[in-house]
């Protein structure tokens, strides 16, 4: 009796293992679909659409259930400019049955760059807010409008969507902000609506106070208003904040300063910036050039010579001090100057090559 109940215990045993090992052992079939679909991924790293497509199309047609397979398929689709085979394939996905919502995240992404890639950005943004409906705070579905909403040249919701991403991310990009207000006022202005442009250009002071592209078209739209004053105020600031961009506004400021007859204003502007960045070459250009105008060729030569000890390398000082010299006569010193200006555009050239070459 005792030899029939061990018999019995031992075939248990090992119909147990045998139902195991068939359970746990992966198939045949998972392990070819697998191993192509991990070749696939592989290609499609390195750019070989073609084959990577042909693995993928070898894994769906052994595993119709490899969902996976067919999104990637999908994506190769719009990256050969196929947009629409690629809408297809993905939205033939949504319609399957216990999907996680993982995959379905991913599906839906995949077809918000498909609609982005039509153009269809009403559906693409309808898409994205079906991630945000399944995980609120997924990133790459912000991502997603944000870039949609520069598309469209959306600023204002394009700056929402950007605070939702660095909320989402934990960054904090201030400056980002403030360049999308000034897309609006930018746009605004286009629109001949200079007041609630201005209300853009001081948000975007607010969160970034030297936002060099603020101040700037801040002044530029009083000035098209001919405010003259307001403006030359903020042309001021955008030399004092951003002087190495001083050279885009030194020749308004002193047209507007001369038609009011402020010259002492000029001289003293000038002298300040030297006073707050000594090694200004825009701002020692900007004060020769006003000498210059005020026929004080020796006080222009000598502002001049002074800013070039330091920054020998500016065109601008160069010419700048050649014509002065031209108007003392002083033919050698001219020479000098256009060889050192020739010198220097041989360097820039040979910079440029070097960059180039690196490339």
């Amino acid at each position: 009796m005792d030899t029939i109940y061990l018999i019995i215990i031992l075939a248990a045993v090992g119909l147990l293992s045998l139902v195991l090992y068939f359970i746990v052992k992966p198939s045949r079939t998972t392990r070819t679909t697998d191993s192509l679909y991990g070749e696939g991924l592989r290609l499609m790293l390195e750019g070989n659409f073609d084959e990577a497509a042909e693995k993928l199309k070898s894994v769906v047609k052994e595993d119709t259930g490899y969902v996976d397979a067919y999104l990637k398929l999908g994506d190769i689709f719009r990256e050969k400019g196929q947009y629409k085979q690629a809408l297809k394939v993905h939205q033939s996905l949504t319609v399957r049955r216990n999907l996680y919502p993982a995959q379905r995240l991913d599906i839906y992404h995949s077809l918000v760059e498909d609609y982005k890639a039509l153009g269809q950005y009403d559906k693409a943004l309808h898409t994205a807010d079906k991630m945000l409906e399944i995980d609120r705070k997924n990133v790459k579905a912000l991502r997603a409008k944000l870039d949609i909403f520069r598309a469209l040249e959306q600023w204002d919701d394009a700056a929402e969507i950007l605070q939702s991403v660095q909320k989402s991310t934990g960054e904090d990009d201030a400056r980002a902000l403030a360049r999308y207000k000034v897309q609006e006022g930018r746009k605004l202005e286009n629109k001949g609506d200079g007041k609630e442009a201005r209300v853009q250009y001081r948000k975007a002071l607010k969160l970034d106070p030297r936002c060099c592209a603020a101040l700037y078209y801040l002044a530029e739209s009083y000035d098209n208003e001919d405010r003259i004053d307001e403006a030359v105020d903020y042309w001021k600031q955008f030399g004092e904040r951003c002087p190495e961009f001083l050279h885009l506004v030194t020749d308004k400021i002193e047209q507007r300063l001369f038609t009011l007859g402020d010259f002492h204003e000029i001289e003293q502007y000038y002298n300040s910036l030297l006073k707050k960045h000594p090694d200004s070459i825009e701002a020692a250009a900007g004060l020769a050039s006003f000498y210059e105008r005020k026929g004080e060729v020796k006080a222009a030569i000598q502002s001049l010579e002074e800013a070039l000890e330091k920054e020998p390398r500016s065109l601008r000082a160069h010419i700048l001090l050649a014509k002065n010299y031209n108007k003392e006569h002083q033919n050698d010193k001219v020479e000098k100057q256009l060889n050192a200006m020739l010198k220097e555009v041989s360097r820039q050239q040979a910079d440029q090559m070097k960059q180039l070459s690196d490339l």
